[in-house]
């Protein structure tokens, strides 16, 4: 469960879209985001970018329009490890898709070449679960990538932790967890399950398809597990919908199950017509098309919720 966090976001140029600092209060991690060719600028403004940790290239991916590139990498010294990545002599390693950067690591000295292995692996295990990123790198993490002693093995945990808090309070979703419980858990691995909602279940059914869907707490919009999406989509629907519906089959939250393709767990999307766009399999204004059992839509929930909350 996420719990309640302070950070800290220092403006080395007083502008939000420039150079950040960002550290949850009382503790040793900090993060720094900057655009590529802001790079010489951090490595001499902020030195202990030349220590060990770990570092994220994030771009545009240009084979799908609503979806990004994030490279997870780590380094004994990060600064020089981003400037081979940037050096036109580095040859497939100048990661040609990157224009932010974030780069993770320690305020103290006590983080080694394992620990950031370790943190690596992590993180590259995590990020591949989110159908809204592309992971390019070319190898996986193996089982004992980066292995620690127990002890080691917490403080990295609670890295991982707060590495993720800190990548999604600068603007990127890299680790954002699917939500819910897929209906059959592969491998025995646990799937997190949702939080409960105070929002009312909104529902969307036509031919081939019926779903629900609630509003999370941060604003997401989670369509919930065990709706019916159509297979068949429409001449129009948008490229970026049909990039997502692939990308969620890819990941295994979207499932063909004889007609339909069923969600095996809950999933987040960033707005209601996305949402209904994916279900109907094709262009949607789910504000208006996702509605409560009243009859009323979305849009009028929003516009006052606790009065329909009073009539539900």
């Amino acid at each position: 469960m996420s719990k309640p966090r302070s950070i800290n976001i220092f403006l080395l140029d007083g502008d939000p879209n420039s150079i950040r600092v960002a550290q949850i209060s009382m503790s040793t991690i900090q993060a720094i985001a900057f655009r590529r060719n802001q790079l010489r600028r951090v490595r001499d403004a902020f030195p202990e970018i030349e220590r060990p940790g770990v570092y994220i290239l994030i771009g545009a991916d240009e084979t799908a329009a609503e979806r990004q590139l994030g490279y997870i990498g780590e380094s004994e010294g990060i600064g020089e490890r981003l400037a081979t990545h940037n050096s036109n002599k580095s040859g497939r390693d100048t990661k040609d898709f990157w224009t932010d950067t974030v780069v993770l690591i320690s305020k103290d000295e006590n983080l080694t070449k394992s620990h950031a292995r370790y943190v690596e692996a992590c993180l590259i295990r995590s990020a591949g679960s989110n159908p809204r990123w592309t992971l390019p790198n070319s190898r996986m993490p193996s089982d004992d990538a980066g292995k620690l002693p127990l002890q080691d093995r917490t403080a990295m945990d609670e890295f991982v932790d707060q590495t993720k808090t800190l990548v999604g309070a600068l603007g990127w979703d890299l680790f954002r967890e699917v939500k819910g419980r897929t209906t059959e858990p592969a491998d025995g691995q646990a799937i997190p399950i949702a939080e409960p909602s105070t929002s009312p279940r909104f529902f969307f059914r036509g031919g081939g398809f019926a779903a629900e869907m609630e509003v999370g707490s941060s604003g997401d919009f989670v369509v919930l597990a065990g709706a019916k999406s159509r297979v068949r989509t429409t001449p129009t629907i948008p490229k970026g919908t049909v990039t997502l519906r692939n990308a969620l089959v890819e990941k295994g939250v979207l499932r063909e199950e004889g007609e339909f393709l069923v969600f095996t767990s809950s999933y987040s999307f960033s707005s209601a017509s996305a949402a209904a766009a994916v279900i109907q399999g094709a262009a949607a204004n789910g504000r208006i098309l996702w509605k409560l059992p009243d009859g009323r839509t979305y849009a009028d929930w929003e516009a006052d919720p606790e009065d329909i909350s009073d009539r539900i």
